[in-house]
């Protein structure tokens, strides 16, 4: 099948995942719940499934993977193949993970002005959970990265956070539920 090749699949040495030919390129159209064989593995349909799912490799060019023909590729190719993917999504972080300032106050505001009034308590959680799972996302809680604290701060602000968020819940709910929100 591929031989003596290097896993590049076309003997070259260059990016090996944005290279049509290599094993390691995965097509656009590929995602990973696409369904690859027809039939489930069971108890007696060993041969067929085997056979499909082979035919399915080798027409995706990664039979390599299982029958022992692609080497293993070195941590120089790795680090080659991962590099444009971390750009990428370091790209998509830099520009939608940023705090954003705007959507935060929009969805405080929000958070301030919801009210019970005639939803269920568990209709009101609901709406005020789902603007507080927001919040988390447009404003996300520091953590620390140095990886030698033993004071846990992340854990610490998320309880805060968590306790400030209960209190509110329960400042909120309607008069009747009075022994809820003591």
């Amino acid at each position: 099948m591929m031989g003596n090749l290097p896993p590049g699949g076309s003997g070259t040495n260059t990016n090996l995942s944005s290279d049509p030919n290599s094993p390691f390129y995965i097509h656009p159209t590929d995602y990973p719940r696409q369904v690859h064989v027809n039939k489930n593995l069971g108890g007696n349909n060993y041969v067929n499934w085997s056979r499909e799912m082979k035919d399915f490799l080798l027409a995706k060019n990664k039979v390599g993977f299982i029958d022992g023909t692609l080497a293993k590729p070195t941590e120089e190719m790795m680090s080659n193949m991962l590099q444009p993917q971390k750009e990428i999504l370091d790209d998509l972080e830099e520009r939608f993970v940023k705090e954003s300032a705007p959507r935060a106050y929009e969805l405080k505001r929000a958070l301030t002005t919801l009210r019970q009034d005639i939803d269920s308590v568990s209709m009101y959680f609901t709406k005020m959970r789902e603007i507080w799972d927001e919040i988390i996302s447009a404003s996300p809680t520091s953590t620390c990265t140095c990886g030698k604290c033993t004071y846990d701060i992340g854990k610490r602000l998320t309880e805060s956070k968590d306790k400030e968020w209960d209190y509110e819940f329960r400042m909120d709910l309607e008069d009747t539920f009075g022994t809820i929100k003591t």
